[in-house]
């Protein structure tokens, strides 16, 4: 039996219609991570330039799995994972917070004296870059997150 081309034409349009909508999911802008912002602060007073990276606890794609941001001059900072401010996965991080000196400000540098060090030094000493021991975490959920301030002490 044939069918009328019509119904021929509905069914490939409503065919064509069921793809669309199921591949819609696939190209979803639809942002997975949560922003997720903070201040450093280092005894009571904003921290600037300090670097600050989140070093995820569980199981994550490469590209979300350690967000970072830089605080600004007052000190606040917002994470990144993929694009500016995006913020981070849900889940459970560690947390590592460095600062780096220019060369000719540290110890060996061209202002004591000494030849550029190759590698600019972190004003904390290296105090707070192991995740493991930095003493920081956070748990970032699915919602706009507010890192309690982070003071930091200097050596």
């Amino acid at each position: 039996m044939l069918l009328p081309s019509y119904n021929l034409n509905a069914l490939s349009a409503s065919a064509v219609v069921a793809v669309l909508l199921a591949c819609a999911g696939c190209f979803s802008t639809t942002s997975v991570t949560s922003p997720v912002e903070g201040l450093v602060t280092v005894n009571g007073e904003p921290a600037a330039d300090v670097s600050i990276v989140f070093h995820a606890q569980q199981e994550q794609p490469e590209m979300y799995s350690r967000p970072s941001a830089k605080t600004g001059s007052d000190g606040r900072f917002l994470l990144t994972s993929v694009s500016s401010g995006d913020g981070a996965l849900p889940g459970r991080y560690l947390i590592t917070l460095t600062c780096r000196v220019p060369p000719a400000e540290s110890a060996g540098g061209l202002l004591g004296g000494g030849v550029p060090d190759s590698v600019p030094a972190d004003q904390f000493q290296g105090r707070y870059a192991n995740p493991q021991t930095s003493g920081f975490s956070f748990e970032v959920r699915d919602t706009h997150n507010v890192v309690p301030p982070i003071d930091l002490k200097l050596p």
